[in-house]
């Protein structure tokens, strides 16, 4: 019976594909990172004229490393103009990692660690935003 069901999710998921209907980035959410990694921490990002951009979402992995992305509001895709960038930081000094571009989705991922993290994002555009978070420990 299970082997049947699993059949008609696979033949329901190639047809609405097939139809032209597109995942949402939200669905993607917990798999950026990739395998193993949960997230503990995500702050809303704002323009100086309060124009939600974006949430930055903080991940750890089992082994304490840390993923960070930041997803882009409709608002302030790339697409439109809007520059996005997400960089972290291993909160004890060594190497930042960034990721930037006119992204429709989201910025990053990006990764550091083991240990605790620095984590700063922002949105460039006609209003810019900005987000830092020191020390983030899990």
């Amino acid at each position: 019976m299970k082997i049947r069901s699993m059949a008609a999710a696979v033949a329901v998921t190639g047809a609405i594909a097939g139809a032209g209907v597109a995942i949402a980035p939200a669905a993607m959410a917990d798999t950026i990172c990739g395998s193993g990694y949960t997230q503990f921490y995500s702050s809303n990002v704002y323009t100086s004229g309060g124009l939600f951009a974006g949430t930055v979402k903080v991940f750890d992995s089992p082994n304490n490393y840390k993923c960070a992305y930041f997803t882009v509001s409709s608002g302030t895709k790339g697409s439109a103009g809007w520059g996005h960038s997400v960089n972290i930081e291993p909160s004890s000094g060594g190497t930042a990692h960034h990721d930037s571009g006119y992204y429709n989705s989201y910025a990053g991922p990006v990764y550091a660690g083991p240990g605790c993290v620095d984590v700063w994002a922002s949105a460039y555009g006609a209003e810019d935003g900005f987000f830092s978070k020191s020390n983030l420990c899990h």
